[in-house]
């Protein structure tokens, strides 16, 4: 990889000779709007010729060539706030094909932006995914996520029956989100007796590695409703949890951080797949035995009546409510008398949150 100041370098070198690119190009061949207002005065004037001839199909190839330029400098591993709706081409579509509010029931051309971000947008996305993007980059998989369920909202992109781009799109995430957790997530398995010391190097490095598994298990989360759900529950919780981050849990080596750990694991699973649901996942049951065979361990060293063991029996209890194993709540507060935290915090009601 190039250093930083060589890539910026090499950025703007590239965003100067870009300008150059319709140089020798007429305005009205190399402006969107331009280009768009011809469209929309043959629409206007002869309705029948234009929408004989297929127009709304055609336009997204047309356009193709002086989109993807203005684009160059997109980066949607960046892009925070929809960057590139701001971009002229985006607004000039936008306008042809819903015009100006009174105008959008008089044609039939309203697809055409989102056919045109399917040809346009999401192959550039698909590069970013297939060559840049680090699934365990918090920042980049939010940035990410965020466009895409941005264009699922607002330009239906993600829905129905995909096409090509889209396709190719989301073949290209799974590949990677499955490359990323078979190649790249690696948890040491080290004798326990370098694990009770806390201050020790190998104790610090596995810890390490978990904690980044734990990240990259809620950054695949953010996938929800944009991945099919029996991908993600495959790679999340198959292989990362179950396959590694369960074999660091039930080494019992996580001292003060364990209760903390089954909260930020939970938190990372998508909300979708435990609503209206009143009983666990069974790729669950090993992170839902764990947390119970927790409540009891921490109970036989303290009273339960203790407050620091309440806090913590209480955080797990939620736990177990955000993955709806509600017999298991059911046990554990009949058993030492948590009765009165079921009803405090909600937690058999599976949608309701607590504060």
């Amino acid at each position: 990889m190039l250093p930083p100041v060589t890539v910026s370098t090499v950025k703007r070198r590239i965003a100067g000779k870009s300008k150059a690119v319709f140089s020798d190009v007429q305005e009205d061949f190399c402006s969107v709007k331009k280009i768009l207002s011809r469209f929309e005065e043959w629409r206007e004037c002869y309705s029948e010729s234009y929408h004989n001839a297929y127009i709304s199909l055609c336009l997204p190839k047309l356009l193709n060539p002086i989109i993807r330029h203005q684009l160059l400098a997109w980066n949607p591993l960046k892009d925070t706030s929809g960057d590139f709706e701001n971009l002229p081409w985006f607004t000039a579509v936008e306008t042809f094909c819903h015009g100006h509010g009174h105008e959008e029931l008089e044609h039939t051309d309203r697809q055409t932006l989102s056919s045109v971000i399917e040809r346009t947008v999401v192959p550039k996305m698909t590069a970013y995914v297939e060559l840049v993007w680090d699934p365990m980059s918090h920042q980049q998989s939010v940035c990410l996520t965020d466009v895409c369920h941005s264009l699922k909202e607002d330009y239906s992109v993600f829905e129905g029956e995909h096409s090509k781009p889209v396709k190719a799109f989301t073949e290209a995430l799974v590949r990677r989100l499955r490359s990323c957790v078979d190649e790249d997530v690696f948890i040491p398995l080290y004798p326990k007796k370098f694990l009770e010391e806390a201050s020790s190097p190998q104790r610090h490095f596995r810890d390490q590695r978990f904690w980044t598994a734990v990240k990259l298990l809620g950054n695949m989360g953010k996938w929800d409703l944009l991945l099919p759900e029996s991908v993600l529950k495959e790679l999340m919780l198959d292989k990362l949890l179950n396959r590694y981050l369960m074999t660091t849990l039930c080494s019992h080596t996580l001292s003060n951080n364990a209760v903390y750990a089954c909260k930020k694991i939970a938190d990372g699973l998508p909300p979708s797949w435990f609503k209206g649901e009143s009983t666990c996942l069974p790729q669950l049951h090993n992170f839902r035995n764990h947390i119970v065979q927790k409540v009891h361990a921490i109970c036989k060293q303290q009273p339960p009546t203790d407050p620091n063991t309440r806090a913590a029996v209480v955080d797990l209890l939620k736990v177990l409510s955000t993955i709806r194993c509600h017999d298991s709540i059911m046990a554990i507060a009949e058993k030492y008398h948590y009765e009165d935290a079921i009803y405090s915090h909600q937690l058999l009601n599976p949608e309701t949150a607590w504060v």
